[in-house]
């Protein structure tokens, strides 16, 4: 039986726990996501190693959240991808509504923007296109993104990191 290192409200589910070994690093998460959300998990893999986690936090199958979190791979892997913000939009807009793809007019405007993690503020890139907003942050070798409604952004940025599972 594994458990995670993490406190109450995290996602403790044996295919997550899983997962967390499987990345083997630090992985962020809300740190206060509503009653009623429920949560997906995606996966994205470059040669047979887990790169990138996304936590999609939705209600009535209305995407309101995603947290990405990136991590570098060893040296010797020589396909890489790295996370950009209008990338990374565009795909939640994808998922966003059970009704199809959300499309924009406009442009996106760029900017400085903060993740909380565990409460230390980390300074990074934030990119606004209408009612979405994504922030991206380098912390170490992770790269951690969230995107969300521009309603929920103050809360979607106040993340918590689960660690790797442990024996018990």
């Amino acid at each position: 039986m594994f458990h995670s290192s993490g406190r109450p409200g995290r996602p403790v589910d044996r295919i997550w726990l899983q997962t967390l070994r499987e990345f083997g690093r630090p992985v962020a998460v809300l740190t206060r996501p509503e009653p009623g959300w429920h949560r997906l998990v995606g996966r994205g893999s470059v040669d047979g190693l887990l790169q990138r986690l996304d936590l999609g936090y939705h209600e009535e199958h209305t995407m309101l959240v995603q947290v990405t979190t990136q991590r570098r791979l060893p040296e010797h892997v020589r396909v890489f991808s790295t996370l950009e913000p209008d990338a990374l939009v565009d795909e939640f807009l994808l998922n966003f509504s059970p009704d199809g793809p959300v499309r924009l007019p406009g442009e996106p405007t760029t900017g400085t923007g903060r993740l909380v993690v565990d409460g230390m503020e980390v300074e990074g890139r934030r990119l606004t296109h209408g009612d979405y907003i994504a922030t991206l942050a380098a912390m170490g070798d992770e790269t951690v993104a969230v995107i969300s409604i521009a309603a929920l952004h103050d809360q979607a940025v106040r993340l918590t990191l689960d660690t790797t599972v442990i024996p018990v």
